[in-house]
């Protein structure tokens, strides 16, 4: 092959004098190859030069033909099928060489970014104002040990699109309040808001989606009421329109975590932060060409002022408690006063507790446990709990204990002394009095009760004698008065221990 080297040294040797021959034979090349570079134009020198085989050209026809078919498939992919000689199930093997592919998979790449039909994606950087948006989002950084648990560890980076100014925060959660306190925390970072902050399509955010439709979460409604800026949700699988936080994780992950030991949370967003001062924030930008700090103070003039009181971070849900008086949150159950059973109520969900609400009343307070499969209980809600089951009386019971006030005890003397079937007893003792009266059968009671008489048939005879002489019976034994003591006064003389101890010596000599 020709090279643009050979070329210029022919030309040049040319204007020189020397002939066609003798340029050959200083250079040690064909005479014709001097010709031919002598006769053309060199326009057209790169148009004509031949190419050097690829690795691969037996290939390329089958990789046209599954582009044709499916033009989104990636080059990762197709590099597989070529290295496996294997089309994943569709037809097309035939256009396949018998030996595997021996080359990269970036050279794969390099020609689908060539032959790769029209209608491929192509991106378009986005520029804003100051003051007109920010970007938001969240990595995952493996794991961290807190409280001898190990948990997930995530970052929320913050950036405005302008300044390029950074922050970051690390945590162990992603839910609503953490988000919400993140994003609190990287707006009094910047010192203002800016007119609209672009997030991802986590559940966090947006609640439901239909196309360019989108319904956003209550409490992110709230929060962007109270520090007034418009949320705004990236288009599904479009992580490029946040592309400048997401370069942000990117820039995080290589130039402060990696080969960085994370102790613990508190440590690690300390030095997170002064790296974000110290490094990310005072280091001149690509894209910029300046240093976010110093754009930062341009475009605070364009941001909104923060909030003059400081706003409650905090997200609202709906529980339905359970009969034992519980609700669930996050696998821990929380109980609520007992009258609020199989009940809903309003839980308002903080980053340190949880109030339960019951209308505009607020219920119970718990510490926000961090644990997982936890039962918190505070006794205060079962104190007005009925005891067991509300047992009903039925009309024997009732009747038998009209006899009068003795007849309940008497009742459960009768069911433990077992004298026969209890409701038999009860039936005969409830016809005695209905012959004798309530009052006898009462009074007969009281004296059976103090002697440990129970049934029927005893209780029968002492009935029977008071009615026919009521004098022969002994007053009741509770209703005796006590006498006193008059005979003697005996006195006995105390002695100590130490009399006793002398007599122990004595006795011992």
């Amino acid at each position: 092959m020709i090279g643009v080297e050979l070329l210029v040294e022919i030309q040049f040797l040319a204007r020189q004098g020397l002939s066609k021959t003798q340029i050959a034979r200083r250079l040690g090349v064909d005479r014709k190859t001097v010709r031919k570079c002598l006769a053309q134009d060199v326009r057209d020198f790169d148009k004509n030069r031949a190419k050097w085989p690829s690795v691969l050209d037996p290939y390329k026809r089958y990789l046209q033909y599954r582009l044709e078919k499916w033009p989104e498939l990636t080059a990762a992919r197709l590099c597989r099928e070529l290295c496996t000689l294997s089309c994943s199930g569709e037809d097309g093997t035939d256009l396949l060489p018998p030996s595997p592919y021996q080359g990269s998979e970036r050279t794969v790449r390099r020609y689908l970014v060539e032959v790769r039909p029209e209608g491929a994606r192509v991106y378009h950087p986005v520029e804003t104002l100051p003051g007109e948006q920010a970007q938001a989002d969240w990595g995952h950084f493996g794991y961290i040990a807190v409280d001898d648990f190990r948990r997930p560890l995530y970052a929320f980076s913050f950036v405005l699109s302008y300044s390029r100014i950074r922050y970051v925060e690390f945590t162990t959660s992603q839910d609503m309040v953490t988000f919400l306190n993140c994003l609190r925390h990287a707006l009094e970072y910047i010192g203002g808001v800016p007119q609209a902050v672009l997030f991802d399509n986590a559940k966090t955010v947006v609640s439901e989606r239909v196309g360019s439709v989108i319904q956003f979460s209550q409490d992110l409604l709230r929060f962007a009421a109270r520090y007034r800026f418009k949320p705004e949700a990236c288009w599904m699988r479009d992580p490029e329109s946040k592309g400048k936080v997401e370069n942000s994780i990117g820039y995080l992950r290589r130039d402060f975590f990696y080969g960085r030991q994370a102790t613990d949370l508190e440590s690690l967003n300390r030095e997170a932060l002064e790296w974000c001062d110290e490094v990310a924030n005072e280091k001149t930008h690509e894209a910029t060409r300046e240093v976010p700090a110093d754009r930062l103070a341009e475009e605070r003039k364009a941001l909104a002022l923060l909030p003059e009181a400081p706003v409650d971070v905090f997200q609202k849900v709906q529980r339905h408690v359970r009969k034992d008086c519980t609700f669930s949150f996050e696998t821990n159950q929380y109980s609520v006063p007992s009258h609020l059973a199989r009940k809903t109520v309003t839980v308002c969900v903080y980053p340190d507790r949880l109030e339960v609400y019951a209308g505009d009343e607020r219920v119970a307070v718990h510490e926000k446990c961090l644990e997982r499969g936890r039962l918190i209980l505070d006794d205060e809600h079962y104190k007005d709990r009925p005891h067991g089951l509300r047992q009903r009386k039925d009309s024997l019971q009732s009747e038998f204990e009209a006899i009068g006030d003795v007849a309940p005890a008497y009742l459960k003397g009768l069911a433990r002394a077992r004298q026969g079937r209890l409701r038999e007893q009860a039936r005969q003792i409830l016809a005695l009095s209905a012959e004798y009266g309530r009052d006898a059968v009462n009074e007969a009671m009281s004296r059976a009760d103090h002697f440990g008489l129970y049934g029927y048939a005893a209780l029968k005879q002492i009935v029977q004698k008071q009615a026919r002489s009521p004098g022969v019976l002994p007053a009741d034994p509770r209703e005796l008065v006590e006498v006193p003591y008059t005979g003697p006064s005996v006195s006995v003389q105390r002695r100590s221990l130490d009399d006793y101890a002398r007599l122990s010596e004595v006795a011992g000599e």
